[in-house]
């Protein structure tokens, strides 16, 4: 593949808001942003929710939403082992654009993309998120994790370039913090934080100017957190002062954040000048940070609750050959870089790609190719292998139905516990992904289960009345809202009981704080966060349920009551005024009082410009008003917010025809049906336009129809099923077939015999095979301790060491049962020890067999196993087979026979004979054979 014609170099800098660079850039002091500026395209760039940087970066890099790149949160449990890891790129189940890049031979260097841990083998370098994080004290060993940068041989000098915080020095320090010397770092560690940010991110830009410089590349991307770390630590600080910040932390602090942005304007300026003025160059951050009136005076008590100070717009700036320059561009999404970067090289972009490609930035722009998925052309791309992509929440509910039918022992509650939190969570995030776009009945799907378990947990609750909202569903919200006012009272209730016993006992916090005594010790993180969660239960934010109970009334027509409720709400944190404001402007006008709801509307862009729900709520008033003009400004400045708003698109273009420009009008109504399909309004409008102005009556009939059938193909896709399930298919999953493995053992060992191995999925016929060893003369290892029973009439023949052999690091006991047999399903075979020889005897059936046989056995003995459906179960479980027969080829120590289940009972005798073969035995064939009885194969059905 020839070089392409520009390099693109793409700059992340995450949480960057152009409120807070603004003013920065009007006093003189980001000069290497404004030089970018000049010379290209900028604007503000629309992130999307639930606004978490892993997600949204992925987005970034794929132009999809979650549930399509399958990234969903801030850890995950590791599917082999059921620890709890940060998150890692195994979970994404889509090309990145340097994957793309890749299959064309082009090399790309990624620096710190989070998440990219571990490194992907694409063409060039990268370097993964994990790479800057210190993880001792200086001076101790400090070794990189594995899998932190590719090529490996890169691994040694780039280790050397890391920064560790301790050796930071005043210099590095006090332009951060002047009056660094007042404060006391024994009591006060926010230095520390600030020099660890420092730290961290100046060891990705030594990282990345290295490899721009040493290394080949048609691409780079860099990413750099810094902002994002500065803003949660010390945005809150940042001028004005807020009334809740004391004066002696704001003096010391206040000027963290103008530091933060002129340090990586400083690091901005050394990538420009390493780029050169020919390297096309895009900066962007995924999402701002609330720097004003509507910062969060306190975050919810919740996971990921520093997102609460988050803002919507990031900011993008594009330069290079062929863009405009000096421009301000609109309408942009993170999810369109992934596009435009394709666009940028002159490749098509794929049909699923959520984004469009920024044609407004070129100075001669071209229409975009596309092809349906880049997933499906071929190539070296430079991913990690497919067996190692495994669903963590997936895989989990797999563990689970191997837990409950008996062929793995649970971890520890504790440990169990923390995997099915890290999984809810995962879960929350991806059901917020749905509702962002427009999938509310999915997103309803998940949080329904999720509020069923953890029914104290009120933010599912607030969220699935979100969803009945969404939808109009009148008595569903009703319900909704009503139950979760109920558990909210009864879980107040129980929170309250059990912090008056907390306070009836020890009282260590206000012990010491009396005492002023190092002796009595403060509570443990544990005991702290415990305490944070039963506080938050047992208060109760009136103004939140006020503001709820106001949208349910509007939706069941009583506007007046909701007009009552929302005084109620009143008091909400100011960052929620935007939202009570919007509100109050909608049902003011559903009751005609435009004057008020305009005031409304004002008030909401007064203390929010960006929010485009108060520019839209004021081009209503101006076409109730009848003044058009300024209702189609008003509506342009909320579409140049929120490109895709689809009631702006409208409201524009009826102001529009209100002025006399019917044809125009035409236009936007097209670009809008164009870019969504689905626009029944939309097309509503269009039919009246073309009846009524335009005067072609086949174009009106035909946007009557479209109107009617994408109203009703709306409704039913908001409504409708997950698309974890959808999406994936609905034809029968195959399991992959498994090839055999010999050759590998020394032979006639008599002294050192290899362990014999059954192994498969549950339920595809491994008992049956260690009874027909048994019955060949093969010794069997198991301890009785599962009897038979109406799912296995002749026996299990396990042994309950095996069920550990995930919990517990002592397996030297496999060494002892060499020459025997032994049962370890295929999701425990990886801890067979490496230098343990092995003959692996593998069962396979059906795909549908397993599972209908897994949830008939699960069915008589009462449990509930894997909370997924059939056949994402199988899709999980033919992930499982993929994996095992990676991990048997890579194993040296390990040889294999796969054996057909339903092969094995139809002829026994040959099968008898493949297995003796494949032992070296001499076993009795014929009395493995008698032993296959058909009457026990019943294809699933029990």
């Amino acid at each position: 593949m020839p070089t392409p014609a520009r390099k693109v170099l793409l700059i992340g800098w995450d949480a960057a808001d152009w409120n807070v660079a603004r003013p920065l850039l009007e006093q003189g002091k980001l000069p290497a942003l404004q030089r970018l500026m000049a010379a290209g395209v900028w604007g503000d760039l629309a992130t999307i929710r639930p606004v978490l940087s892993p997600m949204l970066w992925t987005s970034i890099a794929t132009g999809k939403r979650a549930w399509k790149h399958g990234i969903h949160g801030f850890a995950e449990p590791c599917p082999a082992t059921g620890d709890i890891r940060p998150i890692t790129n195994l979970s994404r189940k889509t090309k990145a654009v340097w994957n793309i890049f890749s299959q064309h031979g082009w090399r790309s260097n990624v620096i710190g993309w989070w998440p990219s841990h571990p490194a992907e083998p694409i063409r060039g370098v990268m370097i993964s998120n994990q790479f800057q994080q210190a993880v001792r004290n200086l001076g101790e060993d400090w070794p990189m994790r594995p899998g932190t940068v590719h090529p490996a041989a890169l691994a040694e000098p780039l280790q050397a370039m890391r920064i560790h915080p301790a050796e930071l020095e005043n210099e590095h320090l006090l332009p951060f913090i002047p009056r660094a010397a007042e404060i006391d770092q024994a009591k006060d560690r926010r230095m520390e934080t600030c020099a660890r940010i420092i730290a961290e991110v100046s060891g990705i830009h030594a990282a990345a100017t290295a490899c721009l410089q040493l290394e080949p590349w048609e691409f780079a991307a860099v990413y750099y957190d810094g902002i994002d770390h500065f803003g949660h630590g010390f945005m809150k600080y940042h001028p004005p002062r807020q009334p809740w910040i004391g004066e002696r932390d704001f003096e010391l602090y206040n000027g963290v954040i103008e530091a933060a942005y002129r340090y990586h304007d400083m690091m901005l300026d050394t990538l420009l000048r390493i780029a050169g003025d020919d390297t096309t160059v895009m900066l962007i951050s995924d999402h701002g940070f609330e720097s004003g009136n509507l910062r969060p005076r306190g975050l919810p008590n919740e996971p990921a609750a520093p997102a609460a100070e988050h803002s919507p717009f990031g900011l993008f700036v594009l330069r290079g050959p062929g863009i405009k320059a000096g421009e301000r561009i609109h309408g942009a999404t993170l999810l369109d870089i992934a596009p435009t970067l394709l666009h940028l090289y002159g490749l098509p972009v794929g049909r699923d790609m959520d984004g469009k490609v920024l044609v407004n930035c070129f100075a001669a722009p071209t229409a975009p190719e596309f092809v349906e998925s880049w997933d499906d052309i071929a190539g070296e791309d430079g991913r990690h292998p497919a067996q190692t992509q495994l669903d963590p929440i997936e895989s989990r509910e797999a563990l689970r139905q191997l837990v409950e039918l008996g062929y793995i022992e649970e971890a520890d509650s504790d440990r169990g516990k923390a995997i099915d939190e890290t999984l809810r969570e995962l879960q929350f995030n991806l059901a917020q992904a749905y509702m962002d776009g427009g999938r509310y009945g999915a997103a309803a799907e998940i949080l329904e289960q999720l509020w069923q378990r953890w029914p104290e947990e009120s933010r599912f609750g607030v969220r699935l009345l979100n969803c009945a909202l969404a939808l109009g569903e009148t008595a569903w919200a009703r319900a909704t809202f009503d139950l979760l006012l109920a558990r909210k009272q009864e879980h107040a209730t129980k929170a309250t009981a059990e912090l008056r016993l907390l306070a009836a006992g020890p009282k260590p916090v206000v012990e010491a704080a009396k005492a002023d005594s190092a002796a009595v010790k403060e509570p443990d993180p544990r005991t702290q966060a415990k305490l944070r969660r039963l506080q938050a239960r047992a208060g109760t934010n009136v103004a939140a349920l006020a503001f709820m109970h106001a949208r349910v009334l509007a939706l069941e027509g009583r506007p007046e009551e909701a007009l009552a409720s929302l005084d109620g709400a009143a008091e909400a944190d100011a960052s929620h005024q935007p939202s009570l404001l919007a509100k109050r402007g909608e049902v003011l006008r559903t009751l005609r009082r435009w004057d008020e709801a305009e005031a409304a509307y004002r008030e909401l862009c007064r203390i929010d410009p960006r929010n485009p729900e108060g520019h839209l709520g004021l081009a209503r008033c101006d076409l109730a008003h009848r003044r058009p003009y300024e209702a189609a400004a008003h509506a342009l400045r909320a579409l140049e917010l929120d490109f895709h708003h689809a009631q702006a698109r409208h409201v524009y273009a009826k102001a529009l025809i209100r002025v006399g420009q019917p044809r125009f009008a035409e236009q936007v109504l097209k670009t809008a049906v164009s870019e969504l399909p689905n626009f029944a309004h939309a097309h509503a409008l269009l039919a009246l336009i073309y009846r009524r102005w335009l005067k072609d009556e086949p174009a009106s009939a035909r946007h009557r129809e479209l109107a009617r059938e994408t109203a009703r193909t709306n409704q039913e896709r908001r409504r409708g099923v997950s698309l974890r399930r959808s999406d994936a298919g609905t034809g029968p999953v195959a399991f992959p077939q498994l090839e055999p493995i010999t050759g590998r053992l020394a032979a006639g060992d008599a002294s050192a015999p290899p362990l014999i191995v059954v192994s498969g999925l549950p339920r595809s016929g491994t008992s049956l095979m260690m009874q027909m060893l048994a019955a060949g003369g093969v010794a069997i290892v198991s301890d009785g301790s599962r009897a038979a029973d109406d799912s296995n009439p002749r026996g299990y023949l396990e042994d309950d060491r095996v069920k550990r052999l995930l919990t517990t690091a002592d397996r030297t006991w496999l060494h002892v049962e060499r020459g025997k047999a032994i049962k370890i399903v295929a999701p425990l075979l990886h801890a067979i020890p490496p230098d343990l020889a092995c003959k692996v005897i593998f069962m396979e059936r059906s795909a549908a067999e397993v599972v209908g046989s897994q949830r008939k056995m699960l069915q008589r003995h009462g449990r509930d196993g894997a909370r997924l459906d059939d056949a994402t179960l199988a899709r999980t479980l033919a992930a499982h087979l993929d994996a095992t027969h990676a991990l048997c080829r890579s194993r040296p120590n390990i040889e294999l026979l796969p054996l057909g289940y339903a092969a094995t009972v139809a002829d026994p005798t040959d099968a008898a004979r493949r297995i003796a073969n494949f032992l070296g035995l001499p076993l009795d064939e014929a009395a493995m054979a008698a032993v296959a009885d058909p009457a026990l194969y019943r294809t699933g059905r029990s």
